[in-house]
C-alpha cells in the first residue's frame, strides 16, 4: 500500500501540463503505481474542461480544446519513437512513463559507482537538473547530506528507511535543503529508486564538506 504521495500542487500542474519535465516524469511514474493519484489527475483533468467551458460562455472553440488537450495529454502520449523491447525483469520494474528515459534493459544500463554499496545511473543531465536511478544493496546506509535544491526519491523495487518513515515500491519522497538525511535500503533486498535533483546533493560532517567538491555528476 502506497503511503507516501505527491503534493497536490504537482497533481494539478501535473493535470494541466504545466510541470517541468523531471517534475512531470516523477508523477507520471508514481502514477503508474498509484490508482488513488490517478483518479485524482483524471477528475482534475475533467474539472478543468469544464472550467474552460465556462469561461468561454459554454461553447469551447476547437482550438482552445486542441489546445488545452495537447497540454493535459502530453505526458501520457509521448511523441513516437523508435520501440524498444526490454526484458522481463525491466518491464517489471520499469514503469512505461520512465522506460522511455532508458531505452534499455536494466542490466545493459551504464550504472557507476556512487558510494559503498550505491550505484547510480544519469538518465538526463540538464543544467542544474537531473534524472538518475539509484541501485543501494541491501542494509546499505546513504551518507549523510542535505540539498542544494529539492530531491524527489520514488521507489520502484525493495524500500528504504528515512527520518522514521518507511518508503516502499511507488511511495514518493521530496525534500530541500531544510533536511539533513542518510536513508538506509531494507535488509531484504536492494533499493531500486528514481531520483529527480534539481542541484547537487550537499555531504554533511567534517569528511562530507571536504568531499562536496568531488561529487561527480554536477
Amino acid at each position: 500500500m502506497i503511503k507516501h504521495h505527491l503534493a497536490d500542487e504537482y497533481l494539478v500542474e501535473y493535470a494541466a501540463g504545466s510541470l517541468p519535465e523531471e517534475e512531470s516524469l516523477i508523477t507520471a511514474t508514481h502514477l503508474a503505481f498509484c490508482r488513488e493519484c490517478r483518479i485524482r489527475v483524471e477528475a482534475l483533468e475533467t474539472l478543468g474542461s469544464v472550467l474552460l467551458e465556462d469561461s468561454n460562455g459554454g461553447s469551447v472553440s476547437e482550438d482552445d480544446f486542441d489546445a488545452v488537450m495537447t497540454k493535459i495529454n502530453r505526458q501520457e502520449h509521448p511523441d513516437p519513437k523508435k520501440k524498444n523491447v526490454f526484458d522481463e525483469t525491466t518491464l517489471r520494474l520499469i514503469p512505461a512513463p520512465l522506460r522511455e528515459y532508458i531505452e534499455c534493459d536494466l542490466t545493459d544500463l551504464n550504472w557507476k559507482r556512487s558510494g559503498r554499496g550505491i550505484q547510480e545511473v544519469t538518465l538526463k543531465h540538464d543544467g542544474g537538473r537531473r534524472i538518475s536511478l539509484l541501485r543501494i544493496r541491501p542494509d546499505q546506509r546513504v551518507p549523510p547530506h542535505t540539498h542544494s535544491g529539492e530531491e524527489f526519491t520514488m521507489v520502484l523495487d525493495g524500500g528504504y528507511n528515512d527520518g522514521g518513515a518507511h518508503y516502499r515500491s511507488g511511495d514518493v519522497s521530496h525534500l530541500d535543503g531544510t533536511v539533513e538525511h542518510a536513508p538506509v535500503a531494507d535488509s531484504d533486498g536492494p533499493c531500486l529508486c528514481l531520483s529527480v535533483q534539481t542541484g547537487p546533493p550537499q555531504l554533511t560532517g567534517k569528511i562530507g564538506r571536504i568531499l562536496n567538491p568531488f561529487i561527480s555528476g554536477w
